[in-house]
Formats: structure tokens, C-alpha cells, sequence
């Protein structure tokens, strides 16, 4: 699928992502790396993914150290193919080294997301062989998580408690 590299890395962007300062970075981004930063910290957590035209669902859980995976068409949860964790620090990397790119950060009005309190920062991402792509992350104002992401095609939740490993 030609989607996936670009939306794998707006979402690893919202995965995991070191505070230090980044050279390049518009501080108005920071809220971007620091709530990638609070959800690394997570000992649990899931994610859905709907990209559209055709609503492929890609959905990601981390509970008990291990990362699970399951798509569209798939009943079951299966033992993640590669390392999120891993994938998040190649993410990071490429962001300090300029590679991807994150810019055109905007706060925007503050909204609610299942009665949680958000900040609203609309970025764009830029990344070598694939179009700019725009998003808005929904970053709750109390614990700094990342709750929702939004961009062209494509939509995310996040869930941060009754995270329970999946049967095998």
C-alpha cells in the first residue's frame, strides 16, 4: 500500500517523540514532541486508525511491553511485525536530522474530545517521497496525551485505560 509510509510516520509522530529541544523546530510545535513524549511514557495505550476512501482500519495496542497489530478484515490481534517502539525512535531521528519535517504548527480553539479538555495543533509533516501531508493533534489539557489526530483521509483515536492484552 503506497499510503502507508507517510500515515505510519503522522502517527509515529504521535507515538513517541524525545522533549529536547530539535534544532529547526518552531517552538510552536512543541506541544507536538511533548505529548509524543507523555504517550511514550504509557505503559499502556491503543490506537484506531480509519483512512479513507475505503475506511482501512489499522489498529495498535502496547500493554505488558509487547506492541499488537490488527487491520481491517482481521478478527484477531497478532503480535506486532515490527518493534513500535523502535519505529518511533527511527521516527525521532529523522525528525532531529531534518529528514521528516514538522512545521506550520497553530494552536487552535480548544475542544473536548469524550469529555476530556483538549489543546488543538494543526502541523504539517514533510517527508522525502511523499506529499506534505496536514494534521491536527488533540493534546488533553490536564495530562498532555495525545486523544485524537485528524488529517486528509485519515483519522485517529487514542484510549489510554482498560488496555488489556489480547488472547492469543
Amino acid at each position: 500500500m503506497e499510503f502507508l509510509p507517510r500515515y505510519l510516520a503522522v502517527c509515529l509522530l504521535s507515538i513517541g517523540m524525545s522533549n529536547v529541544a530539535i534544532a529547526g523546530l518552531d517552538s510552536a510545535c512543541m506541544p507536538v514532541v511533548n505529548s509524543s513524549e507523555a504517550r511514550a511514557a504509557k505503559a499502556a495505550w491503543e490506537s484506531v486508525t480509519v483512512v479513507s476512501p475505503n475506511d482501512f482500519k489499522m489498529e495498535a495496542m502496547k500493554v505488558g511491553g509487547q506492541h499488537y497489530t490488527r487491520m481491517t478484515g482481521s478478527k484477531n490481534w497478532k503480535k506486532s511485525a515490527i518493534d513500535l517502539s523502535e519505529a518511533e525512535r527511527k521516527v525521532v531521528a529523522d525528525v532531529k536530522s531534518g529528514k521528516i519535517k514538522i512545521s506550520k504548527c497553530k494552536a487552535e480553539a480548544s475542544e473536548t474530545v469524550d469529555g476530556v479538555a483538549m489543546q488543538v495543533v494543526s502541523y504539517t509533516v514533510e517527508m522525502t517521497g511523499a506529499p506534505a501531508a496536514s494534521a491536527k493533534l488533540y493534546i488533553g489539557k490536564s495530562d498532555g496525551l495525545p486523544y485524537a489526530q485528524t488529517g486528509k483521509d485519515m483519522k485517529t483515536r487514542f484510549r489510554y485505560t482498560g488496555i488489556t492484552a489480547p488472547k492469543p
